[in-house]
């Protein structure tokens, strides 16, 4: 083995060199196939210097030494390279150098490395010295020796340390740096196999360049196991990446704390600059006694135009699960002319209380001018119910068929189970129901005839009927709604951006994609409805007219009903009265029953049972058969076309606009040029990029060339903004103007973030505590 300058300043004269293979690796001291060949001369160091931490500068050991990651390094894994193994005097440019090097001799003998203690010069207070050291150096702590062994032990894996003594030590002499101490000797095992070496800690390092692609994939909400996976693609498979999954997670995890203390700031700074672009853009906050804040509300200015026109129908939920404060997130939902789910607001709230729900209510209407919304439907949740009375006094308010159905579902489970024909005439009855007497008459007949009367599940889901049975709500503006659907749908498309580890700035910036990809499949619904043909499905003239009229998804919902017509055979009963029977079976969205309808042939009237029109605002098959029988296909009645539904002459309320061309006689504003000269610039570097890619050396060319461009525009910036430094100020003082409770206010530097949240169901301490009582019974049996 190498000899080597240690603590008692021993003397040593031998010549060697040593030749490191990719699998090398031993216990107790065999580091590594040596063979003589160089010299390495003595290193007298009789006295002895201060240590500092390298992170902190104070004054430690050796020992007691242990710093974390940051200080760890990365080495390029290659098992032919070839390298020196340290020794006393090797010089090198840079302290870092040394590091690197004593890390690729790490990686290759099989151990891992990291920064210990540092000292800085007295005469120019520069470092002077470096200790690298085995990162089994000191010793573990034995938890169980402690006079207070800890609570609750938290279940991870840890490196045992060793007190092993292998370590390199550099100095700086003039403008090198001299090894002065090298131990190679280790007393713990070394890793032998090559593919679980890029598991050792000092080895695992996340490039500063994939760092930057990392933070991308994380604004999207990439896991850290599909970043991974897509790493794996580059490097050519998973294990010639340089680091592992929980690297990944541990720096996406970081990335969120950096808003940890200003986030509200943040967030109140990013509302101002968005009333800047959006003048109609509101929000407001409102503070608990602490100064916290307890709940917020923002709409922009396209939803509070949009409202106008689609205030007949909205959905509101809650749903939790998506910021690091547990807050739940509560979107109004509303409908668009192309049957799309089109956000009207949002607000967070600290808890789902019935004052929380009136103020987001209120502020809501606040925002819309006072206009309330006709129609609205909700969970079954009691706080909303309460809530909504006492602000949307005059809409009218639903709950959601499906969440009720699914409170009964597990007591119902078992007698619907038993009896099959129970579970489809329940079904019918709710759902197929044309009056309320139909329904209570069926209802009764249900319970004798399957001998349930006496059910209590179904007493309780009988006294809810008139908050969810489609009967009490059939003349209602529900836009082919029964369910909270939209809401739902719209907080799993949420999910799929924001993480709940994450800030409420990271939150909002992803809320604003949501909305700009609400708008693209708006736009590319527009051009589908203008631009783009479909077949039609029959030959009735009423059907041409209906793909003109309406947007190309309401159009395709008509045609289903004029699908449908073809499943019904009509009986007229008198002069005005028509029965619509289904030919086999049940229909779809219809059941199995029959239809009567209503005709006016003169006037173009037509009534159905079904009150499709009144609930969706398109003609039902029933009404389309009478139609069809009476041979009036021609077209559809102007009072039979609703303007929500139709295509829009002029561009509808609440979409982007798009830019016109720029007449020559007005300038260009700052944000245009801004765009355009984006745009172009884009456009010529991908150009180079494709050039500069091709080749080694000409990559070089494109990376020298743009560190001097980058470096002339950071001085041209900085030139700039020290011209506009006092206008900047005074700016910056006028935009962050916040509502807070009502009163306009500049302090935001006063407001705190929200403390996190107690979501609802037990206490997390109350199903530990029950486990734990649950284990404890088990080790007694």
């Amino acid at each position: 083995m190498p000899e080597v300058n240690r603590d008692n300043n021993d003397q040593l004269n031998t010549r060697h060199s040593v030749l490191v293979s990719g699998g090398a690796g031993g216990s107790a001291g065999k580091a590594a196939t040596e063979t003589i060949d160089s010299s390495i001369h003595p290193n007298n160091n009789s006295a002895r210097s201060t240590d500092q931490d390298a992170a902190t500068g104070e004054t430690i050991s050796s020992e007691d030494s242990d710093l974390g990651s940051d200080d760890e390094v990365q080495s390029t894994p290659s098992s032919q390279t070839i390298l020196q193994t340290p020794y006393p005097n090797m010089k090198f440019d840079s302290w870092e150098e040394a590091r690197m090097h004593y890390n690729k001799y790490a990686k290759h003998v099989g151990f891992s490395i990291k920064s210990s203690t540092s000292r800085n010069s007295i005469v120019d207070k520069l470092k002077e010295k470096y200790l690298f050291v085995c990162t089994r150096s000191g010793k573990t702590e034995d938890i169980n020796k402690q006079e207070v062994p800890p609570m609750r032990h938290r279940i991870c894996s840890f490196t045992r340390k060793t007190d092993c003594r292998a370590r390199l030590r550099v100095k700086r002499a003039g403008a090198k740096w001299n090894v002065t101490m090298f131990i190679a000797e280790h007393n713990h095992p070394l890793v032998k196999k090559w593919s679980l070496k890029r598991y050792l800690r000092s080895h695992r390092k996340i490039p500063k360049e994939e760092k930057h692609f990392v933070k991308i994939w994380h604004k999207v909400n990439l896991s850290a196991g599909r970043v991974m996976q897509i790493m794996s693609e580059i490097y050519g498979g998973t294990q010639n990446v340089p680091y592992i999954k929980k690297d990944i997670s541990n720096y996406m995890a970081n990335l969120g704390d950096e808003h940890v203390h200003t986030d509200m700031y943040l967030l109140m700074e990013k509302f101002a600059e968005i009333k800047k672009e959006d003048p109609d853009f509101y929000s407001k906050i409102h503070l608990d006694h602490d100064e916290r804040v307890e709940m917020i509300f923002w709409v922009d200015g396209a939803a509070r135009k949009a409202y106008k026109d689609y205030h007949d129908c909205l959905s509101f939920g809650t749903t939790y699960m998506t910021n690091w404060y547990n807050m739940p997130f509560a979107p109004f939902i509303g409908i668009n002319r192309y049957g799309q789910s089109i956000q009207l607001g949002c607000g967070f709230l600290r808890n789902e209380k019935i004052k929380n729900l009136v103020w987001l209510f209120k502020s809501f209407l606040e925002a819309m001018g006072g206009v309330q919304p006709e129609n609205f439907i909700t969970d079954q949740d009691v706080a909303m119910a309460r809530a909504i009375v006492k602000v949307f006094v005059d809409c009218c308010h639903r709950n959601c068929r499906w969440h009720i159905i699914q409170n009964v579902q597990g007591p119902l489970g078992n007698t619907k189970a038993k009896n099959e024909s129970l579970r489809l005439e329940l079904n019918e009855t709710i759902d197929y129901s044309v009056t309320v007497d139909e329904f209570e008459t069926r209802w009764a007949e249900m319970l004798l005839k399957h001998n349930v009367a006496d059910n209590t599940h179904l007493a309780d889901l009988y006294d809810l009927r008139q908050c969810f049975v489609l009967v009490y709500f059939k003349d209602r503006f529900f836009l082919f709604l029964q369910t909270t659907v939209r809401s739902e749908g719209f907080n799993v498309v949420l999910k799929r951006y924001v993480n709940p580890h994450n800030s409420f700035v990271h939150f909002f910036n992803q809320y604003q994609k949501v909305q700009e990809n609400i708008d693209v499949a708006k736009d590319a619904n527009e051009f589908d409805t203008g631009e783009r043909e479909v077949r039609l499905w029959g030959d009735y003239p009423l059907e041409e007219q209906a793909l003109v009229v309406y947007t190309r998804p309401i159009y395709l919902r008509f045609r289903v009903e004029l699908r449908k017509n073809t499943t019904y055979n009509v009986q007229q009963l008198n002069a005005d009265i028509y029965d619509i029977i289904p030919i086999r079976g049940s229909v779809f969205g219809y059941g199995r029953r029959s239809y009567k309808v209503e005709a006016d042939l003169s006037n173009s009237v037509y009534s159905c049972e079904c009150s499709k029109f009144k609930r969706d605002g398109i003609l039902c098959c029933h009404i389309v058969r009478v139609m069809a029988h009476t041979g009036m296909t021609d077209y559809i009645p102007d009072h039979y076309l609703l303007p929500r539904w139709l295509t829009p002459v002029e561009e509808p309320l609440g979409t982007p606009i798009e830019v016109p061309e720029v007449p020559t006689d007005r300038k260009l504003s700052m944000k245009e040029k801004k765009v355009i000269r984006y745009g172009n610039l884009c456009n010529d570097f991908m150009k180079l990029a494709e050039i500069a890619c091709c080749l080694d050396k000409s990559n070089t060319i494109a990376n020298k060339h743009m560190q001097a461009l980058e470096s002339e525009l950071k001085a041209l910036k900085l030139e700039s903004s020290k011209k506009k430094k006092g206008k900047k100020e005074v700016e910056a003082t006028e935009t962050i103007t916040m509502t807070v409770d009502g009163v306009e206010t500049t302090e935001t530097q006063k407001v705190k973030n929200p403390p996190k949240t107690t979501t609802k169901g037990r206490p997390e301490k109350k199903r530990r505590a029950r486990g734990l009582v649950f284990m404890l019974i088990l080790q007694f049996l």
